[in-house]
């Protein structure tokens, strides 16, 4: 059964995790922060690479042919970003400019929480206000 338009079914707990835990993630916390930088130290392109039939189980063959080919760090960042979607979590970017270096930090956010922005490395309450009108 085709899970969505990336999946054709849910992945498992055991892998979800296993997935995780080659980013540096040892569980879904929102206070989790990491730069490409991070992911270069722990190796997670090699580990990621390793994984790879696992993950073609679970991908569309088409989106695993998309996806999964010529692995890079920018690659592999939204295939976290695309399996934390299963689990209604996704990653926010924070651009930063540090001594003329452009470094980007990323940031594991439920999805649920879509009225909170992350600004300034705080969290702040986005208010919206919706008019409704009728004819």
């Amino acid at each position: 059964m085709v899970k969505d338009q990336l999946f054709r079914k849910y992945i498992p707990d055991n892998v979800f995790y296993t997935i995780l835990s080659k980013y540096g993630i040892k569980e879904l916390n929102e206070k989790y922060l990491f730069t490409r930088q991070h992911l270069q130290n722990i190796n997670t392109l090699n580990n990621i690479v390793k994984l790879k039939p696992i993950l073609e189980k679970y991908y569309l063959p088409c989106k695993a042919r998309t996806y999964l080919n010529d692995l890079n760090y920018k690659n592999i960042i939204t295939i976290l970003r695309q399996i934390l979607k299963t689990r209604s979590y996704t990653l926010k970017s924070i651009e930063k400019y540090q001594k003329g270096e452009k470094s980007t930090s990323y940031h594991i956010f439920s999805i649920n929480k879509n009225n909170y922005e992350y600004n300034s490395n705080k969290l702040i309450y986005k208010e919206k206000k919706i008019v409704i009108m009728f004819d």
